[in-house]
């Protein structure tokens, strides 16, 4: 028995050698295991003791099930080197996207006009420097998945091109009625409709619910299984905007602070989706301002949270919609000036003091600025932003039109700061070609 005691701890310590698994940053893929069959041995005459029959027997036991133990351990091995092979291919590809807003209406419909423009985005996905889109999957009116968009999908993949489902998160008008418990309330309703509503008559979810958080992660799912490449979620957070005194959360505490709702979600939120498909790559749109502030308690979005639990954020740095003017510090760091930018300046007919007038600078200090503060916190996620791509008639009445010029300044802003790409917004999705690079140049 002493032998089969030895024999057993032998094979119990080499199995713990085979393989010890450990997350490491950098995603390395482990070596393959080398199982190696023992070799002949001389033929010798089967013990007559019963004692050492039982012990040979024993030995003989040991040795299949450490070489089935070598096996399932070299299978784990492997189907763990697949996935981080996988992950590291999704980072790489998804690290310099350039991409298109397209609303659900361009990207869905069957009419001659959704189809031309449809034609018309996967030209320019060829002739020039774009190379993904932000497809609308679901809106304030509830998910869209109908099957016409795998067809569109798989004819981008074809372009070799990055796909992103766009998902309206806690801003969702469609569940009122089967789930009016889940939605905020208001305590000036006078019906027996007292669901709260913002200024564009939208509903909210209350993001304390882990009912409606749980309905997010399954739509969420289904995406990923529609054959996307990125998840991009939108409003996740509190409401910012109407008579926000009048709301009734029937799920939040308002002893709790809004922050640990939106981190807990983001975390909850990433974890469930990455061991559903590890190599997901998860992003969010972010107020603009957030770049260089950092934080919105109101609204419970910290810089901190996103970036640990995503991939990629996507601040909204359209210069029209820094309606509280824009203003970042002395960056002595890299010798750039303090900077003050008004949203309107009634002194002046000027627009060299103005936000929109100057989209470079906007797009440059906000990107270096957040990029400055994941570096200092350590946090993964990488900055692509949003970047302008229409006007506003406020602007146009007052000289400003963002055409090809005022579009590639914010192009160059992004580059310059060290962006991982960049999207164009235009809620029409026509695009302004002109301020894009030709494949070649």
């Amino acid at each position: 028995m002493i032998l089969l005691l030895i024999l057993l701890a032998l094979a119990v310590r080499g199995f713990f050698n085979i393989y010890n698994h450990q997350p490491t940053a950098d995603v390395k893929v482990e070596q393959p295991l080398i199982i190696k069959k023992a070799p002949p041995v001389k033929e010798v005459a089967e013990p007559t003791d019963p004692g050492l029959q039982q012990i040979a027997l024993e030995v003989e036991k040991v040795a299949k099930a450490s070489e089935e133990v070598a096996i399932e351990t070299q299978k784990f091995i492997d189907e763990e080197n697949a996935k981080k092979i996988l992950i590291n291919q999704a980072l790489n590809k998804s690290s310099q996207v350039k991409g298109i807003y397209l609303n659900e209406f361009i990207a869905n419909y069957q009419t001659p006009f959704a189809k031309s423009s449809r034609e018309n985005i996967k030209r320019m996905l060829q002739e020039t420097e774009l190379n993904g889109v932000v497809i609308d999957i679901k809106e304030n009116n509830g998910p869209d998945l109908p099957n016409s968009l795998k067809t569109f999908i798989n004819e981008l993949h074809q372009q070799d091109v990055w796909v992103i489902a766009r998902i309206c998160v806690f801003r969702d008008s469609s569940l009122r009625e089967k789930k009016p418990e889940w939605y905020l309330k208001d305590s000036t309703a006078t019906s027996s409709d007292n669901i709260w509503k913002d200024p564009a008559g939208a509903s909210w979810l209350d993001a304390s619910s882990t009912e409606a958080q749980a309905y997010i992660i399954d739509f969420a799912k289904k995406a990923i299984d529609f054959g996307f490449d990125e998840l991009q979620f939108d409003y996740i957070r509190f409401p910012s905007d109407g008579k926000i005194k009048n709301i009734v959360y029937p799920f939040y505490n308002v002893k709790t602070e809004k922050y640990e709702v939106i981190g807990g979600f983001f975390s909850k939120l990433s974890q469930d989706l990455k061991e559903y498909k590890p190599s997901i790559i998860l992003s969010a749109d972010l107020f603009g301002y957030l770049a260089t502030q950092f934080q919105s308690f109101d609204i419970g979005q910290r810089l901190f949270d996103a970036g640990q639990y995503l991939d990629y954020l996507s601040f909204m740095l359209y210069p029209s919609h820094f309606y509280g003017g824009f203003w970042v510090d002395y960056d002595g760091q890299r010798g750039l000036p303090a900077l003050r930018l008004l949203y309107k300046d009634e002194t002046t007919t000027s627009t060299d003091n103005l936000v929109s007038g100057n989209p470079y600078p906007v797009i440059l200090r906000s990107v270096l600025s957040s990029l400055d503060y994941l570096s200092v916190y350590n946090l993964k996620a990488k900055v692509r932003p949003w970047l302008q791509d229409f006007n506003l008639s406020y602007d146009v009445n007052r000289g400003i039109i963002y055409d090809a010029e005022k579009v590639k300044a914010q192009i160059q802003g992004a580059e310059d700061a060290g962006s991982s790409g960049w999207l164009l917004w235009n809620s029409t999705n026509i695009y302004t070609e002109a301020a894009l690079k030709k494949i070649g140049e």
